[in-house]
């Protein structure tokens, strides 16, 4: 069959036509634009194309730039959660760490009847099995534009948390605990 013939044409309001290839460029790459990617067979890798980052004035130690994905959690962060499942959550710039979002956006001061709920899950979950009571995850946050840091803790690791800030704005958050560290950025809207 010859090319002109396996592709539709399409017909534009003034008579002439668009031929079928420039539909399928056209097509792509609007595709492209939007994020949008063919069938994906990892959900790990499907997840990655969904990222949304918010735009943030950098700070001092350089850009801040929350890199929000909705999706599937890496496997290694989703234990207890359906795969099936879309969540929000960032993955730490070096991989050892995933934020569960819930109650996303998060404000400063928190706002009425909301919580900044955020659920830490370590990669290496084995050694974080191992965790005693005194163990902490520390987080020192920092103000993007500001040289403004504030430090907050979670008992016991990563996990389950309420994280505060005093100001709205992108966070810069370096994490810590049980030999590991990892950064993200979090952005925290007026409250």
């Amino acid at each position: 069959m010859p090319a002109h013939l396996s592709r539709p044409s399409v017909r534009r309001p003034d008579g002439s036509v668009l031929p079928g290839a420039l539909i399928a460029l056209v097509t792509a790459a609007v595709l492209t634009a939007s994020g949008c990617s063919g069938s994906e067979s990892n959900p790990d890798k499907a997840q990655a194309t969904k990222s949304t980052r918010t735009a943030a004035a950098p700070n001092a130690a350089g850009g801040c730039r929350p890199a929000v994905k909705q999706g599937s959690l890496p496997s290694w962060a989703r234990k207890g959660f359906p795969r099936e499942v879309s969540q929000r959550h960032i993955i730490g710039d070096k991989g050892e760490i995933a934020a569960v979002l819930f109650g996303y956006p998060y404000h400063a001061p928190a706002a009425k009847g909301r919580e900044n709920k955020i659920l830490w899950v370590a990669k290496d979950t084995e050694e974080a099995a191992g965790r005693g009571p005194d163990d902490r995850l520390t987080i020192k946050a920092g103000l993007a534009g500001t040289n403004e840091v504030v430090t907050r803790s979670v008992t016991g690791g990563p996990g389950p948390s309420l994280i505060d800030l005093p100001k709205p704005g992108c966070w810069r958050f370096s994490l810590s605990w049980a030999g590991h560290s990892d950064t993200l950025d979090i952005e925290y809207l007026v409250g």
